[in-house]
């Protein structure tokens, strides 16, 4: 099977399952919701009590917790298989039109920030109070307008500068786990698909390493186009034919990703402690006196 028509299930998949996980509750209980509104933390349908300020340490947490997490388990391939940029970079070269491609990526733009906001407000009242320009009305068209502006003009230099989760990645070694690699300079013929497909600006694979690099695999599928035409395979091959998105890393990147998000599940359970943070309270209230 070609790695476009793995790509493009994987991305659906996944983008469906954060639009659909915030719609998920029993008794007025979410599957997952940071509940700033009623201080609760909602997990798994079960509400644990918890202030703004532990809301907001337990979503620190965790987001930093998978920041390292993934990098030590599936690094660059979290960008290929389930980052939506990614998503947004498979409509982009899907879509030929520009007028139905900007309202495309405008919608899927809004159905992100929307569900986005969903984890921190009910989804079914954000859509009841949607017209009414509330706080998380306001805050669903910064991120609808902020999305689209990554996706259609940002999108390869956010990835490659302001991305966090690059900024991660180019701290772990990362040569070992590239994947995809130039083959055969001789039987180029320089059409440059594979540069103009790729994601990210100013990439070219012919060139060698590059820590930009985010496997999605569009650069192989267009060389394959390419090259079949001559009868020939494509001259950009996975680097490690048995290596895939479970098998990028040895198996200390594992235990070190595993470390993390045991690590991870610990800081949630000890900020949701509340005697930890009354007395951490008690304490500096002693020391401003």
């Amino acid at each position: 099977m070609a790695k476009k028509q793995i790509l493009a299930p994987t991305l659906f998949i996944t983008f469906c399952l954060y639009v659909i996980t915030p719609w998920l509750s029993f008794n007025n209980i979410h599957f997952l919701m940071f509940n700033f509104e009623f201080h609760r933390f909602e997990f798994l349908f079960m509400a644990f009590e918890a202030s703004t300020h532990q809301l907001i340490y337990i979503v620190i947490s965790l987001f930093i917790g998978l920041l390292v997490g993934l990098n030590f388990t599936i690094s660059r391939f979290f960008c290929g298989y389930f980052c939506p940029s990614s998503f947004a970079t498979f409509i982009t070269t899907s879509i030929k039109n520009p007028f139905i491609l900007f309202f495309t990526i405008l919608l899927f733009a809004f159905v992100l920030a929307f569900s986005t906001i969903s984890y921190f407000t009910s989804a079914s009242n954000l859509v009841l109070n949607f017209t009414k320009f509330d706080t998380a009305s306001i805050f669903v068209g910064i991120l609808t307008t902020l999305f689209t502006s990554i996706f259609l003009v940002f999108r390869g230099w956010y990835c490659s500068i302001l991305c966090p989760y690059f900024f991660v990645s180019a701290i772990l070694p990362q040569k070992d786990k590239q994947t995809f690699e130039f083959f055969d300079k001789e039987s180029c013929i320089d059409c440059n698909k594979c540069v103009k497909v790729c994601p990210i600006d100013e990439l070219d694979i012919k060139a060698g390493f590059d820590i930009r690099c985010v496997q999605c695999g569009l650069c192989e599928v267009a060389c394959e186009k390419v090259m079949l035409k001559f009868n020939k395979s494509s001259l950009i091959k996975k680097k490690f034919e048995d290596r895939n998105i479970f098998r990028s890393f040895s198996k200390n990147g594992y235990i070190f990703g595993i470390v993390v998000f045991l690590l991870m599940i610990f800081m949630v359970y000890y900020i949701l402690d509340s005697s930890f943070l009354d007395n951490c309270y008690f304490t500096n209230k002693e020391l401003y006196k």
